[in-house]
């Protein structure tokens, strides 16, 4: 096997696979017009010209009704406001529907405060929201607390997915996942999919693959690809160049480069490898670097060592490793250690090792040594 390594992507990804849409499903997400209001004709029609973009429209309707303290309208001028991205007003007239009982004037008023930084007030809103009965509010809260504060998290979590919200499921889902409960965070992505949150479609195909239910995970990226997830785009095309389907995953990775999807240009890339497009390949991996991603210059490493550029590919290994990348830092190291740079190459052994890298790691205990001056073979898996 060849000393340097090929896969993308660093410790805490699946298979090199990228994990999207996890912190997507985490924004806080404001709510859209209640069907609730069709009741009122006149509002109504406030919230059709609302929905087609016709913000002044809207507000001719909805400004003497909220005068006459219709809470319904003062949702409406809120709703109003914020597509004006005059926060202020918005923030203004949420409140005073919120104090006459709209729940989700509340929950739409407390997700502007957070996304401003007041977070207190924020959970003040978000919190009289869910007593008013908004299972979004209960998912917002939720995501205040995803990453700081897990187990809140997921108690306002729970209390979305009781109400059938996807969101909320797949998040359930995401914190399995975090804390390594892979049966869990199956079981939570499958309900969100059958709720209808389309964005844990490419999760699940993760966590399948984690699991080595290969071709349920294949399923699930094909799905997800179809539907227009760059994230699964850019997955369903690496699983199909590891299958040897080359044509299917050139098509898969055109699919995410057009998403913009992270990642999409050095999969790109790999898969030109792979058609024999050297010089494309070098390319895509040129275009991801010059856009910050590391896994760019990763890539250009191992093309420049397999030819025999050795100088390049340590610049580039060094580059990408500076940036976090796991398997960059591992080939920094083993480059260094050939070149005879015994003192440079620990630290990035060390660096590697802490990260998880299990060559590093025997190599640190004495069970694997590289040798100065040695070629491109020997201790490391692609």
């Amino acid at each position: 096997m060849s000393e340097v390594e090929q896969q993308i992507g660093g410790a805490d990804e699946a298979g090199g696979l990228e994990v999207g849409g996890a912190e997507a499903v985490t924004e806080l997400q404001a709510q859209a017009p209640s069907a609730a209001f069709d009741a009122d004709p006149e509002v109504a029609g406030g919230f059709a010209a609302f929905e087609a973009g016709e913000l002044d429209a809207a507000e001719a309707v909805f400004a003497p009704l909220a005068g006459a303290g219709n809470r319904a309208a003062m949702f409406g001028l809120g709703l109003v406001y914020q597509g004006r991205e005059d926060f202020d007003s918005s923030v203004r007239w949420y409140a005073a529907a919120a104090e006459l009982g709209e729940a989700e004037a509340a929950n739409n008023l407390g997700t502007l405060l957070a996304v401003r930084g007041e977070s207190d007030a924020a959970v003040a809103w978000l919190t009289q929201a869910v007593a008013l009965g908004s299972s979004e509010a209960a998912v917002n809260l939720g995501r205040m607390n995803h990453w700081d504060n897990p187990a809140e998290a997921e108690f306002w979590y729970r209390r979305g997915a009781e109400a059938e919200v996807g969101s909320a499921m797949a998040n359930i889902g995401v914190l399995a996942q975090r804390r390594g409960d892979l049966a869990q965070a199956a079981e939570w992505y499958r309900k969100a999919v059958d709720a209808g949150e389309t964005r844990a479609v490419n999760n699940l195909g993760n966590v399948l693959l984690m699991q080595g239910e290969v071709e349920e995970a294949m399923h699930c990226f094909k799905r997800g690809a179809d539907e227009g997830d760059g994230h699964a785009q850019v997955n369903y095309a690496l699983l199909s160049l590891a299958r040897g389907e080359v044509e299917e995953a050139l098509a898969a990775a055109e699919k995410g480069r057009e998403s913009d999807a992270p990642g999409s240009e050095v999969v790109y890339g790999q898969v030109l490898l792979a058609t024999g497009d050297q010089q494309g390949a070098a390319e895509a991996f040129q275009r991801a670097m010059n856009a910050g991603d590391p896994s760019g210059a990763y890539a250009l490493g191992v093309v420049a060592a397999q030819t025999g550029a050795l100088i390049d590919a340590e610049r580039l290994f060094l580059a990408a490793a500076s940036a976090g990348h796991v398997p960059a830092m591992w080939n920094s190291a083993v480059l260094l250690q050939q070149s005879g740079r015994t003192e440079e190459a620990l630290p990035w052994f060390e660096a590697a090792a802490a990260a998880g890298h299990p060559e590093a790691q025997a190599v640190l205990s004495g069970a694997v040594t590289i040798q100065p001056g040695g070629d491109a073979g020997g201790v490391a898996t692609a």
